[in-house]
């Protein structure tokens, strides 16, 4: 489901999906290296690799021909599309990654929904709290909505370009087809 066409807000889609990987029966189509770690629920598609020192603690949905790894943590619910890379030192806690993602390299990214064909540069951080501990509001249909969660992250929509050691704080939303610079502090849609 796409949010371009569904009226759900981000969060709510966000924590649904979350409450359906808890339901997730382990599978295994692809490979997991020895020295991998999975302490938890894994359902890994058809072609999927992951690499060595990966560790996946949680309930963890990983679709077909995707590399994850070496050193990438995956950790409380993540749901990862098909044709995805999530490479070294690359941290995804409770978030969803459409399909064709690239998150190659150093990059944290928590209580997130991206979508399809994004790529990340190395270095990013989904930011999911505020230094306030205040709840985070998200825009939704044009206003800036309370979502009654003090940890939140931002949604991505499809198409999209975020550049090296960018920072998106909580709350945000940046639309389809969004470009950051290398180095942007991105508020967009202030949670403030």
């Amino acid at each position: 489901m796409n949010a371009q066409t569904d009226n759900t807000p981000p969060w709510v889609r966000l924590q649904a999906e979350m409450d359906s990987l808890l339901h997730l029966q382990p599978a295994c189509h692809g490979s997991v290296h020895p020295l991998a770690v999975v302490n938890g629920v894994l359902e890994l598609g058809e072609g999927s690799v992951v690499k060595p020192g990966t560790v996946i603690e949680g309930h963890v949905r990983i679709g077909k021909n995707c590399s994850i790894g070496p050193n990438a943590y995956l950790r409380g619910q993540v749901s990862i599309g098909d044709n995805c890379v999530v490479g070294n030192a690359v941290e995804i806690k409770n978030s969803v990654l459409g399909n064709a993602v690239f998150v190659s390299h150093l990059t944290y990214i928590g209580d997130s929904w991206l979508e399809d064909d994004i790529n990340v540069g190395g270095g990013c951080i989904f930011s999911n709290f505020r230094h306030d501990a205040a709840e985070i509001r998200m825009l939704h249909n044009g206003k800036l909505t309370p979502t009654g969660r003090n940890k939140l992250g931002c949604y991505v929509g499809s198409h999209s370009r975020i550049g090296c050691k960018c920072v998106i704080l909580p709350g945000r939303v940046l639309p389809p087809h969004t470009q950051t610079y290398p180095g942007t502090v991105c508020s967009m849609g202030s949670g403030k």
